[in-house]
């Protein structure tokens, strides 16, 4: 594919430096002398200094050509003129990284077709949502999000607790649109079929539209209110508003401390089931008046790297439960694996993630293995004229080792059955082992 992209700060050269291993032809638009003189150098790629909204910059880079064009600097006026003038210049895709919340008006951090382009990435919600899934399944021994987060798949053990006990799959009545992808029985991973009995001791990865995962969780007495209760954020950035504001939803209590007293007002005006408290997260006092071996999860998401880990090492010391931060340099999130942080998120791998599934539209969008790679959940769009379209799924032939856990097509995400019909350019997940990965992509290629 030629792709194009504008800006190289951290998301910029993430993306590039992936697209350029999976050998596209890329050029790479930045105003920053420095930035492209390494990226010359570390880079196999075409660099071009210039504003990335700039007309004759895009000419140069051939922008009416590009069968992808990424806008993803600092400035979010720059990304949104930068991808509508490539669009009406004649670039196929196009995508920008915009952060602030004005665009959006979901919760998922991504709108299509606004101004004309196929995508607009809001990281702050994005990273929001990820902390926001891992906190609210801190029971869960995995969890993995597809389609754009519209569906989930959680990992759960079976246990005495439960009534699915030497029951038979296909007598386990689950909520609609879930559905029980994998079997785990003695560390190994046995893709089930209906006359599959559960045992004590098993566990169950489950996969279904986002808003039914907790209706299952209630089945397998694994209720989320029931393990978070309390979670305490440090910083008042966006991604710690947006956090704050899911989590309230979800009858959790959150307390946020921030040292910024007009940043805590102008929380407070925003978020009314959230408790302010004006102080500083990096001092171990303010810490421990909070009690923070109490609270179900720590998250440290303020703007600053260094305030994130001194806090989140903190509140380790001080006996959290789960530590969660943010980090914006690459640099860092070996140092927080290091201090014992559970989970460093960071908005470039966010947003690259999102970018990457279309530069790699017709193919594989992402593959999530589990169990140490024993098995993977892909993600297809699905090719015109290929053998999974046009007929129902169970007179397709699709392989018995491999489970269709998910569709996402114009009408929403839904869990199919065997008469349900793949359409072209839907996107399909699927769960398989990797020995049987070839077989399951023979039918996503076109004949």
């Amino acid at each position: 594919m030629n792709i194009v992209i504008v800006g190289m700060g951290e998301v910029g050269r993430y993306i590039s430096d992936v697209l350029v291993k999976e050998h596209h032809n890329v050029v790479i638009i930045d105003s920053d002398i420095n930035a492209l003189t390494h990226a010359e150098e570390t880079l196999d790629a075409m660099v071009l200094k210039g504003h990335g909204a700039n007309l004759n910059t895009l000419k140069q880079a051939k922008a009416d050509e590009a069968d992808l064009f990424i806008a993803v600097t600092n400035h979010c006026e720059t990304n949104l003129l930068a991808a509508i003038r490539a669009k009406e210049m004649g670039a196929k895709k196009t995508i920008a990284r915009v952060s602030e919340e004005a665009y959006f008006e979901n919760e998922r951090g991504m709108v299509t077709g606004t101004f004309g382009i196929d995508l607009i990435i809001n990281p702050n919600a994005l990273i929001a949502l990820e902390m926001h899934k891992i906190i609210r399944s801190a029971h869960a021994i995995a969890v993995e999000d597809f389609a754009d987060n519209r569906i989930e798949m959680i990992q759960l053990h079976v246990d005495s607790s439960t009534s699915v006990i030497d029951r038979m799959i296909k007598d386990v009545r689950l909520p609609s649109n879930t559905l029980i992808a994998a079997l785990v029985r003695d560390n190994t991973v046995l893709v089930p079929g209906g006359n599959d009995i559960i045992r004590d001791g098993d566990e169950l990865l489950i996969v279904g539209r986002i808003e039914q995962i907790p209706k299952v969780e209630k089945i397998f007495k694994r209720e989320r209110r029931r393990y978070t209760r309390r979670v305490i954020i440090v910083g008042g950035s966006d991604v710690a508003i947006s956090l704050a504001a899911a989590l309230s939803r979800d009858h959790i209590e959150v307390i946020i401390i921030e040292r910024d007293r007009e940043r805590c007002r102008a929380m407070a005006r925003e978020l009314h089931h959230v408790a302010i408290i004006n102080a500083d997260g990096t001092n171990a006092h303010v810490l421990e008046e909070e009690n923070i071996p109490s609270t179900n999860a720590f998250v440290a998401a303020s703007q600053e790297d260094e305030v994130n880990l001194m806090a989140s090492l903190l509140a380790r010391d001080l006996g959290a439960p789960r530590v969660l931060a943010l980090v914006h340099k690459p640099d860092y999130s070996p140092i927080c694996e290091r201090l014992g942080i559970d989970a460093p998120l960071s908005p470039r791998i966010e947003v690259a993630k999102q970018v990457l599934k279309y530069a790699r539209a017709g193919q594989i969008l992402s593959i999530a293995p589990i169990l140490e790679g024993q098995g993977e959940f892909l993600e297809f769009l699905t090719p015109e004229n290929s053998p999974i379209v046009g007929k129902p799924i169970k007179q397709v032939g699709f392989p018995s080792d491999a489970n269709i856990c998910g569709v996402v097509d114009a009408s929403g995400a839904f869990v199919p059955r065997g008469d349900d019909i793949i359409e072209p350019n839907d996107r399909v997940i699927v769960f398989t082992t990797p020995e049987h990965r070839q077989k399951v992509e023979a039918f996503f290629k076109a004949k």
